[in-house]
């Protein structure tokens, strides 16, 4: 479903949301809905960076263990 709404996202606006919804067979709601959550993806994926960062610095603290 992801994928879909970043490829209308990609190009609504050649072919318009509710033409490419229809043909991809997702709402178009459902499309505004992923657009709107956008920011919240974004502080996610952030924050998810910081811990992977985080994690990585204690366990090569840790030799590895």
């Amino acid at each position: 479903m992801t994928c879909s709404y970043r490829f209308i996202s990609e190009h609504r606006a050649v072919f318009g949301v509710s033409r490419l919804c229809r043909i991809l067979r997702v709402r178009r709601p459902g499309f505004y809905e992923w657009v709107a959550a956008a920011p919240v993806r974004a502080e996610r994926a952030e924050a998810d960076e910081r811990l992977g960062a985080e994690i990585t610095e204690v366990h090569a603290g840790h030799q590895g263990a």
